[in-house]
């Protein structure tokens, strides 16, 4: 993943022809890394719109646990495809792409760089790659699918994996879970191997757009104590009487509150889990996802990466970005 030595915002490989046309530059990377605090940065130097590139953030009303942008961040530059999805709605990569295909028009016509920014890894390969040729119908069959698979710990995902598909059980990490359920999913709802397909497939990028992608990350003691502290900022700033709110108005079983933090929080408000285990088992799941979003970005072709409070990160993004407008 990571650029050739030395690249930067004067590096060669950075300013390639093909970043410099009909692209959407993508900044990237784990949970609580400082995404939005980098994008306020970048708007302050260029006309810049934000699409969301969130899985969670997509959902109306969940605005303290997603950490949707603040009326200050807003202020700074447009965000667009967040918080407008209702909780009880199953999103999906296909749909996410139809969306952004709309609102990057919209973008375009005002006259702004749109920039993608967040951590949902699918997303970004739906947009980069397009889909498998998978049987219509696939997408109500996954749910019952991923329903089975969710209950299988790690070692049950990847024995069937290798028996049925032992070339992705090689090509993918033995740690990495997610992409290893994946595959099984899309072996058992195609009938024929992930391996075989990919094989077969062709990329198709959304609107034919490049998307030169810029990775973030921190050390991970730094990203785990960002993780712990801003878990218990949301809670401090009423993530619990929110989550009340929306338990008032939809299921707790619906797509949006079974997000990270929010099942939670309904375990505690059901008395399954006190006040004090609450944090810490907030804490715990969150970083566990960032883990996972750290294994998928290591398999993505990137740019450029670095720390987000780096000022020449934020330089070299700046010279990406100029030589896309």
């Amino acid at each position: 993943m990571a650029p050739p030595e030395g690249s930067g915002a004067s590096d060669p490989e950075i300013q390639r022809p093909e970043i410099q046309r009909h692209s959407c530059p993508v900044i990237v990377g784990p949970t609580a890394v400082g995404k939005t605090g980098l994008i306020t940065s970048l708007a302050a130097r260029l006309p810049v719109a934000v699409i969301s590139l969130d899985s969670r953030q997509i959902y109306r009303g969940l605005r303290i646990g997603t950490a949707q942008p603040s009326a200050e961040e807003l202020a700074a530059c447009k965000h667009h495809l967040i918080d407008f999805v209702p909780p009880e709605d199953h999103y999906s990569a296909m749909r996410y792409r139809a969306d952004f295909e709309k609102v990057i028009k919209e973008i375009s016509r005002r006259g702004v760089q749109p920039v993608l920014v967040g951590g949902a890894g699918m997303y970004l390969t739906a947009l980069r790659e397009g889909f498998l040729n998978l049987p219509e119908g696939s997408e109500a069959r996954l749910v019952e699918i991923r329903g089975e698979l969710d209950v299988l710990d790690d070692a049950a995902i990847r024995g069937q994996l290798a028996l049925v598909d032992p070339a992705s059980a090689e090509r993918i990490h033995t740690n990495d879970r997610y992409r290893s359920q994946r595959a099984l999913e899309i072996f058992r709802l195609a009938g024929k191997p992930m391996s075989e397909l990919m094989a077969a497939q062709r990329p198709q990028p959304s609107l034919g757009l490049n998307f030169p992608t810029i990775y973030l990350d921190r050390p991970v003691a730094e990203l785990e104590e960002r993780i712990a502290r801003r878990t218990e900022v949301m809670l401090a700033g009423g993530w619990i009487e929110e989550t009340e709110d929306l338990l008032a108005r939809h299921p707790a079983d619906c797509p949006g509150l079974v997000s990270i933090g929010y099942r939670e929080i309904v375990r505690h408000l059901r008395v399954d889990i006190t006040r004090a285990e609450l944090a810490p088992q907030i804490v715990q799941v969150t970083r566990q996802y960032a883990k996972r979003q750290r294994t998928w970005f290591r398999h993505t072709e990137t740019v450029t990466e670095g720390h987000p409070d780096d000022a020449g990160l934020v330089d070299a993004i700046v010279a990406i970005v100029d030589n896309i407008r």
